[in-house]
């Protein structure tokens, strides 16, 4: 398998864990975001190591929007004392 083709399997696995997250009937939401970061990390591996900067960027900023749309949808806010 390519590195190219290895990392969209890598990308396309991050979504799958990523679409489980928002149908969240019946699975551990926290063990499918882990798989999400797992999956854009071991794609932003292969982008480091082949010197793709363009595919290393944009996994840099999917890996943020990941992390950003679970903290959005999950984690809950404290509220702040006066």
């Amino acid at each position: 398998m390519s590195d190219h083709s290895e990392m969209a399997r890598f990308e396309a696995l991050a979504e799958e864990a990523m679409s489980a997250i928002y149908d969240a009937r019946g699975i551990d939401v926290r063990a499918a975001h882990e798989d999400a970061l797992y999956n854009i990390g071991q794609a932003l591996g292969i982008a480091r190591i082949r010197g793709w900067d363009a595919d290393t960027e944009r996994l840099l900023k999917r890996r943020a929007r990941i992390q950003a749309s679970f903290d959005a949808r999950f984690k809950k806010k404290r509220p702040t004392t006066p």
